[in-house]
């Protein structure tokens, strides 16, 4: 059961709620909650009720308090919310302290609704205004016309406009989304374009409702059937106007629910390799062999511009795989968004890392460059469960200047020495066009995600258990 409140003009009126008979009011059956939230030695215990609620609601009002969570599970398009049975608030500021313990999962992109392109939506608004009728019984004829007048100008400001009004409450906030969906908007769209398109949207929402309720009054004062009808006519025509000048951030709305329902949905229940490594490695050609996924495989560098998505299934288990755009050697401020996209799935999925090494520059990126990248994202990620792999090993038969060359290893430590030759310790040697090495890594593939699948479900314990608790 939730109490909700009426508008931000209202405060916060409770509406929807829910009382036993013995009680006459929603403030009495909140103070009763309230009471029982509290400790036994509490003094408001004994305080009069009408003093409690209103120093309980007092608090509220201070605190921005949007919402009254009442029950054990509240349910939204983008999370699941766990509470107590004690009242509890969500701040308006999104502040929730331990109040209110968020479940944020992922595939909110999936749940947005279909946007209809302007030039539907205003069609179909024209035909159903102009199809509704007057009000039945009225004789005179420049009564009769003005109310049509009126009520078609309603009707149509009401189908311009609710659609608008949908798509702006359905579709999810930026800071209600999982942090993973959160780095995707910004890293796809730019830093604040999201708020801005529906901004935009609301924006011309308001502008018709505007206009159309000026017109429909105007339209109603009437005191003529010409009258009424010429009013109705410049309503219409204005009305159709402040739309067609707006329809551009419709259409923009529509080109961002396209990009987001186009992005892969990892599901964190799932174990999940997260192929990574510096560009042209090989990522996409493991992904190929390892899963159902069929990513572009060229020999040119960045070929994977986003996050794509295969799955494994092996011993009646169904895994998941992602491929990742490759990273370059610099500082994580300098990364592209392409490589941030990497960066994102690291740090807010629970994935397992294949990390990719291609020792004999057929990649395009040195080896000494590459044993860099690999060891910041193994100190920076390290608590993740790892499988090293070398690819394109029939390539290492063939002796490159840079690798044998004894006047180059001059000042070059002996780790970097040992990378260069054996890669990192325990590396799996793999060639995709010899098959060398492929049996090995999919046995160790089953392995890594098996193991993946029991920290899941450790971290799921953990967390059910920390509910009960609170």
């Amino acid at each position: 059961m939730a109490w909700l409140p009426s508008g931000a003009a209202a405060g916060p009126a409770l509406r929807g709620a829910r009382a036993s008979p013995a009680l006459s009011s929603g403030v009495a059956a909140a103070v009763m909650l309230y009471k029982r939230a509290l400790p036994p030695s509490s003094p408001l215990l004994s305080a009069r009720p009408s003093a409690t609620a209103h120093r309980f609601f007092c608090q509220l009002l201070e605190r921005g308090a949007s919402t009254v969570y009442l029950g054990r599970w509240v349910h939204s398009a983008t999370c699941s919310v766990s509470v107590d049975d004690r009242p509890h608030v969500e701040l308006t500021d999104g502040s929730n302290g331990d109040l209110v313990q968020k479940r944020e999962m992922v595939g909110a992109f999936q749940r947005i609704p279909m946007v209809m392109p302007a030039t539907d939506i205003l069609m179909s608004a024209q035909r159903k205004s102009r199809n509704v009728p007057p009000t039945k019984g009225i004789q005179n004829i420049a009564k009769r016309e003005r109310n049509k007048g009126a009520k078609q100008l309603d009707a149509l400001m009401k189908e311009l406009s609710v659609p608008l009004r949908t798509y702006t409450e359905n579709f999810p906030r930026r800071r209600d989304l999982h942090p993973y969906e959160r780095s995707l908007i910004e890293l796809t769209f730019g830093e604040g374009y999201y708020e801005k398109v529906l901004g935009r949207v609301d924006a011309l929402r308001k502008k018709i409702t505007s206009v159309g309720k000026q017109h429909a009054s105007v339209c109603a004062k009437s005191l003529t059937k010409r009258e009424a009808e010429e009013r109705l006519t410049e309503g219409r025509k204005e009305l159709e106007e402040v739309f067609q000048r707006g329809q551009n951030a419709i259409e923009d709305l529509i080109n961002v629910a396209k990009a987001l329902r186009s992005m892969p949905v990892v599901d964190p229940h799932i174990p999940t390799l997260c192929l990574v490594g510096s560009p042209n490695v090989g990522k996409s050609s493991l992904v190929r062999i390892l899963s159902t996924g069929k990513p572009e495989v060229c020999s040119y560098p960045f070929t994977t511009r986003g996050i794509l998505m295969g799955h494994i299934v092996s011993n009646h288990e169904r895994f998941q795989v992602t491929d990742t755009p490759g990273l370059l050697t610099r500082h994580d401020d300098d990364r592209n968004n392409i490589e941030r996209l990497t960066l994102a799935v690291l740090s807010y999925m629970p994935i397992a890392v294949l990390y990719v090494h291609d020792l004999s520059e057929d990649c395009g990126t040195k080896v000494a460059d590459q044993y860099i990248t690999y060891k910041h994202i193994k100190e920076r990620f390290g608590d993740r469960l790892w499988i090293d792999v070398v690819s394109k090993c029939d390539l290492l038969d063939r002796a490159t200047p840079s690798r044998f060359d004894n006047a180059a290893d001059d000042g070059v430590d002996d780790e970097l020495r040992r990378y260069r030759e054996f890669g990192p310790e325990d590396a799996i040697r793999v060639s995709v066009q010899s098959q060398t090495g492929t049996q090995e890594l999919k046995q160790r593939v089953h392995h890594l995600l098996t193991s993946q699948r029991a920290r899941i479900k450790a971290d799921t314990g953990d967390d059910e258990a920390v509910s009960e608790v609170r």
